[in-house]
């Protein structure tokens, strides 16, 4: 049996989150809807007291080959840099992808940003792209405030 190996980089996507239920389901779906197929979900839970946990548990549970549900021992809270650090060291990809809980990516982040990476070895990070929606909020004055920010390059300085 030949194995058949992608030359798409695995990217695996770290959601850190903590009480985010009103968003995460949204989260995870815009991650599941990438044009860009070859990443892997680690869903890790900063010690959730809503029903967060629970939705990233059917995710785990339903996508068992993409998604992973990470917690700290007995379910504690341990701040951000913890948290992201624990989803670092179960991390499988090349690169490595952050989404905040409460955002979503447009469907074709992680190809572009992968395309980025690599056509550019150099390369620390990739950002974006990001668009700022401030008129969820309903304030007309909050519309003129939206803007979109296209995807950009840092190489190590």
């Amino acid at each position: 049996m030949a194995l058949i190996m992608s030359n798409k980089p695995l990217v695996s996507t770290i959601i850190i989150f903590l009480n985010p239920e009103p968003f995460l389901q949204e989260t995870i779906e815009s991650v599941f809807a990438q044009t860009y197929d070859n990443w892997e979900l680690l869903l890790v839970d900063d010690g959730s007291t809503d029903g967060s946990t629970e939705i990233a548990l059917q995710y785990a549970r339903q996508y068992p080959e993409k998604v992973r549900y990470l917690e700290h021992e007995g379910h504690q809270n341990r701040g951000m840099s913890a948290t992201r650090n624990l989803g670092i060291r179960h991390a499988k990809g090349e690169y490595i992808a952050f989404l905040d809980a409460d955002d979503i990516w447009l469907p074709n982040t992680l190809a572009e940003q992968v395309v980025l990476l690599n056509a550019h070895p150099e390369a620390a990070m990739v950002y974006g792209p990001i668009q700022w929606w401030y008129s969820w909020t309903g304030n007309p004055e909050d519309q003129q405030r939206d803007y979109f920010e296209k995807v950009g390059v840092q190489t190590d300085t």
